[in-house]
């Protein structure tokens, strides 16, 4: 199954005690991991705000190191994902279910490429018809 992973999941992987069962879950799928242009942003906005340090230094050599494994498997918010956002946002509102903005691009990236989502967030995803994977279950 592949999987578009979410900012929490990559977020998790580079804490300094990181939940275990979220590390072998990563082992065993990270071939079948796939990330979004919203998650890099932020991930890297998570980074950019962060004091001046070790920290904050290691962790931008871990995002572009992350981006250079992803290469190839990184699906950036484009127009055939827009039009997808647009009916996904629509929907999502007639049947009054709120989702985050950054969530709901997410989704609609996973949704165009016909992937399931990983995340921790799963009530975030609720009711846009896309199979979640919840790592720390």
């Amino acid at each position: 199954m592949s999987l578009l992973v979410d900012t929490n999941i990559f977020s998790e992987l580079v804490k300094p005690t990181p939940d275990s069962g979220v590390i072998e879950w990563a082992r065993e799928h990270q071939a079948d991991f796939h990330v979004s242009t919203i998650t890099i942003g932020e991930l890297k906005y998570g980074i950019a705000v962060l004091e001046e340090g070790k920290r904050k230094e290691a962790l931008q050599k871990w995002l572009k190191e992350t981006c250079r494994i992803m290469e190839g498997r990184t699906l950036s918010f484009n127009r055939s994902v827009a039009y997808v956002w647009a009916d996904l946002r629509a929907s999502m509102k007639r049947s009054g279910h709120r989702m985050p903005l950054a969530d709901s691009l997410i989704a609609a990236t996973a949704k165009r490429h016909q992937l399931a989502i990983a995340t921790r967030n799963v009530d975030d995803f609720n009711g846009t018809g896309i199979r979640v994977v919840n790592p720390f279950d």
